[in-house]
């Protein structure tokens, strides 16, 4: 992961001396990026105007410092604080196109899910560019940030951001690398009670789990969300439970479920150990900056002798 990372880094940074020596030689430079669907775009020079389709890339145009190129957003786009002055285009499963149409972006920020329904070609057949961003992993976020870094012609302020962000991812997989399987914890993350879904393989919590010196009790499951029979959870006895936030008024729901004390974890080492932690799950599940405030957080939780105790 490091050596990857320390790669994008070294691109970013190139690239930074590449534009700057472009730029005093002509007004204008081109810049070609490719998204996570392999298709390669070219933009003549720094976007000027962007709407983003996910909460994690609207993070990363305002970590950048390119959130004043930011025209549309979606209704979950709820950080930073500064995002919710910008214009709404409608939901995350269901964006307004024709509004996105109507702004005129030079560039809108989609995901995977926006390419597999439609969403993207149909914004594409009517002339807009479509970057598809789709992460998995820590490594993908950095990517992100320096190709929007790139996208904005923002490449430094996306290279001190990435730096500083493998500093403390780093920090936390420098400690938890060698440890014995005997020293991870199983760990169960319950992102919704009824019924009971958890992640699998292909999730951000499973990445955070694992860089944080834990086992994920369902890495057996290839995707990301998966529903699963509660009497397994159970027999599977975590050492660890965490619960994501809910959503609106449900917001503690899931939680208080699995502290109750007739809750069906009861039984399990995570409930007697007193083990079972709230998650912010924005922070858990976007693929943006504040990842690594989740990664910090999942070490303190699964490893509080390395990482101290998490409150």
């Amino acid at each position: 992961m490091k050596k990857s990372i320390l790669a994008v880094l070294a691109s970013v940074l190139l690239l930074s001396a590449v534009t700057l020596g472009m730029t005093n030689a002509c007004s204008s430079s081109k810049a070609l990026v490719t998204d996570d669907e392999g298709r390669s775009l070219t933009f003549d020079g720094p976007v000027s105007s962007i709407v983003s389709l996910a909460p994690s890339t609207t993070e990363i145009v305002f970590a950048v410092g390119a959130g004043d190129r930011l025209i549309g957003r979606t209704d979950y786009c709820n950080y930073p604080p500064e995002a919710a002055s910008v214009e709404s285009v409608g939901g995350f499963y269901d964006p307004n196109k024709e509004k996105i149409v109507a702004l005129e972006p030079d560039v809108v920020l989609a995901t995977g899910m926006h390419y597999q329904t439609g969403d993207a070609a149909w914004l594409e057949e009517k002339g807009l560019k479509v970057l598809i961003l789709k992460p998995h992993t820590l490594d993908d976020v950095m990517e992100h940030i320096a190709l929007v870094g790139k996208l904005t012609g923002k490449e430094a302020q996306a290279a001190s951001l990435v730096e500083s962000l493998q500093s403390r991812i780093d920090y936390v997989t420098e400690r938890t690398a060698g440890l014995a399987d005997s020293q991870r914890p199983s760990v169960l993350h319950i992102t919704w009670h009824d019924p009971l879904w958890t992640v699998g393989e292909g999730s951000f919590a499973h990445a955070l789990i694992e860089a944080a010196g834990g086992v994920n009790v369902f890495a057996d499951i290839a995707e990301a969300d998966a529903q699963v029979n509660l009497d397994t959870a159970v027999a599977r006895d975590p050492e660890v439970i965490t619960v994501s936030t809910g959503h609106g008024d449900a917001m503690s729901e899931p939680y208080n479920w699995v502290i109750a004390s007739d809750s069906p974890f009861r039984e399990t080492s995570a409930y007697k150990s007193d083990r079972v932690h709230l998650v912010d799950a924005d922070l858990v599940s976007r693929g943006g900056p504040r990842i690594v405030d989740a990664l910090e957080r999942y070490a303190e939780i699964i490893q509080p002798e390395i990482f101290g105790e998490a409150s």
